[in-house]
């Protein structure tokens, strides 16, 4: 009989389990930042101190956008067949740095607090749960 071990929430075999998730949700972050270096190119307002904060404001828009591209393929390409745990935990592990740097920028240094609280409640703890099962993951 084979079975599962669990540390905590996290299942020993969570990474393989639930891969095809993930990647779509990495894919859609790609496809995101991309947009978002789309619109910082072609002179768009998406990115102001107003929504994001003066902490973020202070780094070029550029930068949040090539972060945002580069974790998110950075992670699902660590997510392929076969998987390779150090490159998703680094992959997330950036993410999980600048949604926490994005969050904080947003909620405390002027920012919309609604941004920071996505930031901080949807994508900070879907790359927390994807780090934690990379770095248990035993292939």
């Amino acid at each position: 009989m084979n079975e599962r071990q669990a540390i905590g929430w996290l299942a020993k075999n969570g990474l393989s389990r639930y891969r095809p998730i993930f990647m779509v949700a990495q894919i859609g972050l790609f496809i995101i930042g991309a947009m978002f270096w789309i619109d910082t190119q072609s002179g768009g307002q998406a990115f102001t101190a107003e929504v994001w904060g003066d902490l973020a404001y202070s780094i070029p828009a550029e930068f949040w956008a090539f972060a945002n591209m580069s974790t998110s393929a950075l992670t699902a390409i660590g997510l392929m067949k076969p998987v390779k745990n150090k490159m998703v935990s680094v992959g997330a592990g950036l993410s999980c740095l600048q949604y926490l740097v994005l969050s904080w920028s947003a909620v405390f240094d002027g920012g919309a607090a609604v941004i920071g609280m996505y930031a901080s409640v949807f994508f900070l703890p879907l790359h927390m749960w994807i780090l934690g099962e990379a770095i248990g993951y035993d292939g």
